[in-house]
């Protein structure tokens, strides 16, 4: 084989080698043993190859082996974490019950103390209510202002507690049964399904009035054909022997509206 020249490109030289090559070692044998010498300094024998394949999967085997082992331990650290935090929020969850406990507790306590408060207050504006009436009633007695307008008054607070409606009843008892004389008699009625109620509203009464009272109910129920249910005196000062005549003639008396109701 001769060659060109040393100018020849490396390409040339590369097609000569694949070229000539194989020709080369079929003719000549001992070629072929001087390249196996030649390349076995750069290629490990089939043995020293297998050994280190093996020694890789070795490797390989233990540092899955290792890896196993990291991942067994990460997954038991895992579940303790796992259950230290269940078991803190049972423990959150407990003490969020014991909280709400307390809450509804307190929240119960505290709509007893405003009830009760409620209740304080009504009971002193009651007594406020009674006290207002009693000076009223005694202005009336004393004529420092009249007795109409006390007895609108106290009717206004009768309609406000008993829901009632409070009519004036006026009728001309041309006999004189009531006052020994033909006069006007004046009664304050409440009617309400069929119930009759008539009341006597006065700043005080008397023994006498206590009887005059008495007999407007028989003059109303000779004069309407109606049976009165009940016979009402409301009043902040009843006499000690007005309060005799009342409860033999069973008249109903009262020193202040709330008690009718109760």
């Amino acid at each position: 084989m001769v060659l060109s020249g040393m100018g020849d490109s490396k390409e040339e030289i590369r097609r000569l080698i694949y070229e000539e090559l194989p020709r080369i070692i079929r003719e000549h044998p001992e070629v072929k043993l001087e390249l196996i010498n030649i390349l076995s300094g750069h290629y490990a024998p089939k043995e020293q190859t297998e050994d280190r394949f093996e020694k890789l999967l070795r490797e390989l085997q233990a540092e899955r082996e290792r890896s196993d082992k990291r991942f067994q331990e990460h997954d038991k650290r895992f579940e303790e974490i796992y259950r230290e935090l269940q078991a803190e929020r049972e423990r959150s969850d407990k003490r969020f019950q014991e909280y709400d406990k307390r809450f509804e507790e307190f929240t119960r306590r505290f709509e007893e103390h405003d009830r009760r408060f409620e209740e304080l207050l009504k009971e002193i504006r009651r007594v406020d209510r009674r006290i207002d009436r009693t000076i009223g009633a005694l202005g009336a007695r004393w004529g420092i202002s009249s007795e109409y307008a006390f007895r609108e008054a106290m009717k206004s607070v009768v309609e406000e507690l008993t829901g009632y409606k409070v009519e004036r009843y006026v009728a001309y008892d041309r006999d004189g049964k009531v006052f020994g004389r033909p006069d006007q008699v004046e009664l304050d009625l409440v009617i309400k399904d069929g119930l009759i109620w008539v009341m006597e509203i006065k700043s005080s009464v008397s023994k006498s009035e206590a009887y005059t009272f008495w007999r407007k109910v028989e003059f109303y129920q000779e004069k309407e054909g109606k049976e009165v249910t009940r016979k009402i005196i409301v009043s902040p000062m009843i006499e000690p022997s007005a309060m005799k005549v009342i409860e033999e003639l069973g008249i109903e008396s009262f020193t202040s509206p709330e008690d009718i109701t109760q």
